[in-house]
């Protein structure tokens, strides 16, 4: 892992921003419009939901790490079908939600990662944490980091949905405009 804690909390944190810089410029009824998300069903509700998700596995990661035991992820997510389903189950679960709500969590649990990350100590941020099932051993970094992003680049998940939330920002702001 090269990114320390402090640089690690800072990209969460750049991230964060960014997204909100972008959701911040929507009304409550074009955030909650389903299907305008990526080519996909998802509104930019389910998306401040979804990226809330999963940082709020992130900090329960640290929790389980913590605690001597194995990332609980790391058993539910066995295989690119178990990461559709639990997405696909967490947005669900999160559909209730108004956009005002979704957006005050998706903010408060950003600042909580955030915060949490950057008071980690290097040695804690490098050790290895327990393996669940076989998996491959990973630092406390590196979970975290994995929760958060992708394998070629941790904690930047908000950099893979960034793309499709301005492109939707832009089509709501045009159609404002004619």
């Amino acid at each position: 892992m090269k990114e320390t804690p402090a640089e690690a909390a800072a990209i969460l944190a750049k991230g964060s921003e960014a997204l909100d810089a972008a959701f911040s410029k929507l009304s409550a009824d074009a955030a909650e419009a389903r299907a305008t998300i990526g080519g996909g069903t998802w509104s930019a509700r389910d998306l401040a939901g979804h990226l809330a998700t999963w940082e709020e596995v992130a900090l329960r990661t640290i929790e389980e790490i913590r605690a001597g035991r194995p990332p609980s992820i790391r058993t539910t997510i066995t295989d690119e079908a178990s990461l559709d389903l639990f997405n696909a189950a967490e947005v669900e679960r999160k559909a209730s939600l108004g956009w005002r709500e979704a957006l005050t969590n998706f903010r408060a649990t950003n600042a909580r990662l955030v915060a949490t990350v950057r008071a980690i100590p290097d040695e804690e941020w490098g050790r290895v944490a327990p393996a669940a099932g076989g998996r491959r051993v990973r630092t406390l970094g590196e979970e975290v980091g994995s929760s958060t992003g992708m394998p070629e680049y941790p904690f930047r998940h908000a950099w893979a949905h960034l793309p499709d939330l301005e492109a939707f920002v832009q089509a709501v702001e045009a159609g404002a405009q004619a």
